[in-house]
């Protein structure tokens, strides 16, 4: 039986002759072509009236999906399943979350472009392609272009097909016939895959015997045996001969405002208060109070210590008019930097709560001595 005809080939030897052969062979009546090259050839889409292929269209679809996956693993992970508050940053930071969201952009997309070009657009695993048996195939893949004219729903005048290429400048014609091949079945799947499992296997047992037989081999060490630095202990890596270093010189935390007023009349000129009289804040302060400075000062702020006897210091009277008539910036550089016998708390007491303190202190000097406008 005669195997049916794939079509008739000729061979140009540059990109710009195809190009210019094509629409001299469409002239003639024939336009089912196909075109065989090195390497791309920019324009022959076009000129061949191919559809634009869709892989673009499956592969953006795809990447999307991977980068809409990856947002929605981690706000689950983040938010819901594992909620981690890390450095302050909120649960749902998404901004934290665009490097994996980029991978699974890559990752779907890369896989999505090669399987789809592979197995959804050429078809594969079929391996069957006629032109692989053409004559001119060897060097089609080397320096030259080759046009093929198709047989259409009519079949194909071969002998009209013969001359309209040579009128194109077509070189070294031949007529490639099409061999029959039979779908893959069950036979063949079942090597395919075994095929791919044993390869799997060899490499994974040849992997761990190499790991094994040649243990100092790089780059195994170093995967192994990275070197790193502790953050506790010492290390020859810096100069200081420590593996943690200190921050530079000037550098403060996050938020935090440095007290820059020399003494307590700076501080009072240049400092005020930020927190709003309301019942929040007086809780807030009311509470730290009690904490850090009711033991000297006595609730009331009366100054009567509550420690016994061999305690020796005098504490102020917060009810006293000399701190009645201090500003809040006096009483925040005090409490923070010390004065006297009191020591400083910037160390212990946050900015906002060492401002909430002064509030209450003022609710405290308020409630010995109100007035009789705040007498309801």
């Amino acid at each position: 039986m005669l195997e049916p005809l794939f079509g008739v080939l000729a061979l140009f030897p540059t990109a710009d002759d195809l190009l210019k052969a094509i629409p001299e062979v469409k002239k003639r009546g024939f336009t089912k072509l196909e075109a065989y090259t090195p390497y791309p050839v920019h324009g022959i889409d076009e000129a061949l009236d191919l559809p634009k292929s869709k892989l673009g269209v499956l592969v953006f679809l795809m990447a999307s999906l991977g980068a809409i996956s990856m947002f929605l693993f981690e706000w689950w992970t983040s938010t819901v399943s594992y909620p981690l508050l890390t450095a302050g940053k909120a649960y749902n930071g998404w901004p934290a979350w665009v490097p994996p969201m980029l991978e699974g952009t890559i990752l779907v997309g890369t896989f999505t472009a090669a399987l789809g070009m592979l197995f959804v657009f050429n078809r594969l695993p079929f391996f069957g392609n006629p032109m692989l048996r053409s004559k001119a195939i060897d060097r089609i893949t080397r320096e030259k272009f080759a046009l093929v004219i198709r047989p259409g729903a009519g079949g194909l005048d071969t002998g009209g097909a013969i001359a309209a290429l040579k009128a194109a400048g077509g070189e070294d014609i031949e007529v490639v016939q099409a061999p029959r091949y039979s779908k893959a079945g069950l036979a063949w799947w079942s090597k395919a895959i075994g095929a791919v499992g044993a390869a799997c296997v060899v490499a994974g047992y040849g992997t761990a015997w190499v790991i094994r037989t040649f243990p100092t081999t790089r780059p195994m060490v170093e995967m192994e045996d990275q070197p790193r630095l502790d953050a506790q202990a010492a290390d020859t890596f810096f100069a200081s001969g420590r593996g943690m270093q200190l921050p530079p010189d000037g550098t403060v935390p996050r938020t935090f405002m440095p007290i820059l007023a020399a003494g307590p009349g700076d501080g009072g000129k240049a400092l005020m208060n930020p927190l709003p009289v309301t019942d929040s804040v007086l809780e807030r302060g009311r509470t730290q109070f009690d904490i850090h400075c009711a033991v000297c000062h006595d609730r009331l702020g009366t100054g009567k210590a509550w420690l016994d006897s061999t305690y020796k210091a005098q504490p102020t009277d917060l009810q006293s008019s000399t701190v009645r008539d201090a500003s809040d910036g006096y009483l925040y550089w005090v409490i923070s930097r010390g004065f006297a016998s009191m020591p400083a708390y910037a160390a212990d007491i946050s900015p906002d709560d060492r401002w909430a303190i002064i509030r209450y202190v003022r609710a405290l000097q308020r409630s010995q001595d109100a007035p009789m406008r705040d007498v309801k």
